[in-house]
């Protein structure tokens, strides 16, 4: 025999998808949506960040597949994924050409749109930095609509730390809701 044979490894995004995870993903595909839609507000992106996310998993699965929690670590990834979705997208249109055909571009009637919740987004941003576990909480159970045992299953905590935590969760961010706002200039 004069053949070689060569084993090529594959890169993890070009290796086959395995049936376990083919069903894990099939099987909370529609959570990690959720999740994303709650971070982005708009379907599209939240679909994208969720394959980038599923991609990622993908990456991790033989990991994943043995944490004792298996869901839990997913929608950790999905969910960091979301939050890092715009600050990726920025980067590479930092890079970009922009090409005159195009398809729409964003005006300042679409930011516009996006205002009134601003106020919402940096109060839950600045609860995720100060108590991140109060924050998946109150996100679980007012944008998931999940009951207290749910999110205790999903986090790995028990329903009466659910359920302090979304009301500390609440307060917290009702608090960072009515801050006064910032003034421009010195003190006074």
């Amino acid at each position: 025999m004069t053949g070689t044979h060569e084993s090529h490894e594959l890169a993890p995004e070009q290796q086959p998808m395995d049936a376990e995870f083919r069903d894990f993903l099939t099987q909370h595909k529609d959570e990690f949506l959720r999740i994303a839609l709650s971070c982005l507000r708009d379907l599209f992106d939240a679909d994208e960040a969720v394959l980038d996310a599923a991609l990622k998993i993908h990456q991790k699965w033989p990991k994943i597949k043995t944490h004792n929690n298996p869901p839990a670590l997913a929608r950790k990834i999905v969910h960091t994924t979301s939050i890092d979705f715009y600050r990726r997208r920025a980067r590479l249109a930092s890079r970009e050409i922009p090409h005159p055909r195009l398809p729409h571009t964003p005006t300042a009637d679409d930011l516009l749109e996006l205002r009134g919740y601003e106020r919402l987004d940096q109060a839950r941003a600045a609860l995720q930095d100060r108590a991140p576990k109060q924050a998946e909480c109150v996100r679980l159970r007012y944008l998931e609509e999940m009951e207290f045992t749910e999110i205790a299953n999903h986090l790995d905590i028990t329903p009466g730390a659910a359920k302090t935590n979304v009301h500390l969760g609440l307060k917290a961010l009702q608090a960072l809701m009515t801050l006064p706002e910032p003034r421009n200039g010195g003190n006074s």
